[in-house]
């Protein structure tokens, strides 16, 4: 038995980096891959190298342990009530409207047939969820994590979690369900999230702060409190992944959550990929019903992000392009899913073809979100137009009045407005005063900033500077400096050059600030006609080292409380 399950593991081990290797070299996300390895390895569509899942399934319940673990840590429940009303809002309506559509539709089209008493409920639920992993990793490849579509994708993501969270804690008792029960359930999850609250407030702070001292000690700590939860949750009848995510989210606020985090990364890593090849070997051979519900699965996905959240945030006046954006980034089947769906068939609640049904659908929503999300930005430039003429306006105007008016008394335009931007305006204000707002302009198309610049008294137009459309609409010939601080990489189908020479095309008079970030690109642009090149490593790295002279000979004086004092006097609008 020893022999076999170390050959089992070590044939699924060297199966999935066979896979994964290729599959990162063509940027397909590596759960498909260990799926895929699964698949080849076991004795339904593969090569039978592994006659049995049954043999690493219990190792692979490690790596679900430490997931659930490990996305608790990443659930700060402070910051999802600070992250605004467009995400609890949407966080809601998504999932509530997505549950009862999948409900609805599930029974309308007989998919829910012979996959289980419990089969629609586990479509509705699984399918309003979507994945995490996979969309944090296309965003943050991108380096998109920190723009206004993507934190609203990432807030409805949490909030997805948490109601994944409230499903686990009914599931166990799905057969016996009734308000009692549900109450009975419900309370059991209260008592076990206030005992973590408790030893969170009062116990654990002084605990990690002793462990902290040691690098070691700390992981022990963590992993100590972790499966702690798992056996108390374990004792409630509440599933294993139920304590996991509780113990997270408990030391989620705790300094050290990022470190243990990090350093259950790998160990996680190592254990997921045995969980998702183990769930590969469970895939039989794809029946009739399989492929029905797995196609019900991906056209529902792909539909009812956009019917649930792009209205909404439509409602919320943040635009076509900022409400379009988070329905593409959201449109795929989540990993929680198959958890969902797994411990489902071990329950009873569900047959083994609705797993396979999943794990399918998640392939296929996967590969295309690895596709679509890149190109969310010119798949919103080619459905926009049709949005106009429907009546669907592209714009953010307060209380829905139309922006489009043209410059008239702005002598400088922000074209573009990120961090950078957002730093710029400080300086002004605090250099000149608020008076000197008044001849500011700002073009962006960032609904949240646009409301807090307006309060401050700017103008601002919602827009695309990439576009030429946008750029020839605001007839620039008026304006007397304009200033773009965004770099290439966001400047979506176009680039700061590019901008330069429709810039000295509309506005021959202005004197006009672009950004580069190669040495090279900046030569070009300054040959160009550019009044000057904003080159932010240069300045960046020549006041750096003005603090490096001042630290290293002793001057440096009160140069750390110079600066907190700096930073607690700025109020910017995008911090």
């Amino acid at each position: 038995m020893q022999h076999n399950l170390m050959a089992d593991i070590g044939i699924a081990i060297v199966g999935a980096a066979v896979v994964a290797f290729p599959a990162h070299l063509l940027k397909i996300p590596l759960l498909l891959a260990y799926l895929g390895a699964g698949v080849i390895l076991g004795p339904h569509l593969g090569l039978g190298l592994i006659k049995s899942s049954e043999s690493i399934s219990t190792l692979s319940e490690i790596g679900l342990v430490l997931l659930m673990f490990i996305l608790g840590l990443e659930i700060d429940l402070k910051k999802l009530l600070q992250s605004g009303k467009a995400v609890i809002i949407n966080g809601v309506v998504q999932f509530v409207v997505c549950v009862i559509f999948g409900l609805f539709f599930s029974w309308y089209f007989g998919v829910d047939q012979n996959i289980g008493r419990y089969g629609r409920m586990y479509l509705a639920v699984a399918c309003s969820l979507s994945s995490t992993l996979i969309v944090v990793k296309i965003l943050s490849d991108r380096m998109t994590l920190g723009t206004l579509p993507s934190r609203i994708t990432l807030g409805i993501l949490v909030l997805q979690d948490i109601w994944a969270i409230a499903f686990l804690a009914v599931q166990p008792s799905l057969s016996e369900l009734s308000a009692m029960a549900l109450l009975y359930s419900i309370a059991k999850v209260g008592i076990l999230v206030s005992i973590s609250w408790v030893f969170a407030k009062f116990i654990l702070p002084k605990i990690f702060h002793k462990a902290g001292k040691q690098p070691e000690l700390m992981l022990v700590v963590a992993m100590s409190w972790c499966f702690m939860f798992c056996g108390l949750a374990n004792y409630f009848k509440l599933s294993l992944e139920m304590g996991a995510l509780v113990a997270g989210i408990s030391i989620a606020s705790f300094p050290y959550h990022i470190d243990v985090a990090a350093k259950l990364s790998s160990l996680r890593d190592f254990f997921i990929t045995l969980f998702f090849v183990a769930l590969g070997l469970q895939i039989p051979i794809p029946n009739k019903n399989v492929i029905v519900v797995c196609s019900f699965i991906i056209v529902f996905v792909l539909v009812s992000r956009l019917l649930t959240v792009f209205p909404v945030l439509r409602l919320m006046r943040y635009g076509n392009r900022a409400s379009l954006l988070p329905a593409i980034n959201l449109s795929q089947v989540s990993e929680f899913s198959l958890v969902l769906t797994a411990l489902g068939v071990t329950y009873g609640h569900v047959t083994v073809d609705i797993v396979s049904a999943f794990i399918i659908a998640m392939g296929i929503t996967s590969l295309l979100s690895s596709f679509i999300i890149p190109y969310g930005h010119e798949i919103y430039k080619f459905i926009n137009p049709f949005l106009e003429k429907l009546k669907i306006k592209d714009h953010v105007g307060k209380d829905g009045e139309e922006n489009n008016a043209k410059i008239q008394s702005e002598k400088i335009v922000l074209l573009g407005f990120f961090r950078e931007a957002s730093s710029l305006l400080g300086e002004i204000v605090r250099r000149h005063s608020k008076e000197a707002l008044k001849e500011l302009m700002v073009v962006d198309f960032n609904p949240e900033a646009h409301h807090k610049l307006r309060e401050m008294g700017i103008t601002c137009k919602y827009g695309d500077i990439a576009n030429i459309d946008t750029l020839r609409h605001l007839q620039l010939d008026k304006a007397q400096i304009l200033i773009c601080t965004i770099g290439d990489q966001s400047l979506k189908g176009s680039d700061n050059l590019k901008l330069l020479h429709q810039l000295k095309k509309l506005a021959p008079q202005a004197k006009i600030i672009v950004t580069a970030e190669t040495i090279h690109s900046a030569i070009e642009m300054y040959k160009q006609g550019a009044e000057y090149v904003f080159i932010p490593r240069l300045i960046s790295s020549n006041y750096l080292a003005d603090v490096l002279e001042r630290v290293q000979t002793g001057n440096a004086g009160n140069l750390k409380a110079e600066a907190l004092d700096h930073l607690s006097k700025l109020n910017e609008v995008i911090p």
